[in-house]
């Protein structure tokens, strides 16, 4: 069972998440360029034993300051994306 809004600090699924996220953001491989984050096997797998968060909008990504929102919005998108 997961609680919404995990804090990404607290929950591995929600970090790994990010870090896909960022990666995408920045163009990786095929592999991880291939695929939504929730649909990466070890993401899902996660997920489906309810291990943290199961979808994008379960993760709260908080900038620290004001400079850090854009990165935060560009994460967002990232994690969102269809």
């Amino acid at each position: 069972m997961t609680s919404r809004n995990h804090k990404s600090g607290t929950d591995r699924i929600a970090v790994d998440a990010v870090g896909l996220a960022i990666l995408k953001d920045l163009g990786s491989n095929r592999a991880i360029m291939g695929k939504k984050i929730f649909e990466q096997e070890q993401i899902a797998r996660a997920a489906e034993l309810g291990l943290g968060a199961s979808a994008p909008d379960e993760i709260e990504v908080v900038p620290i300051n004001e400079e850090a929102q854009g990165i935060c919005s560009k994460i967002k998108e990232e994690l969102q994306k269809k």
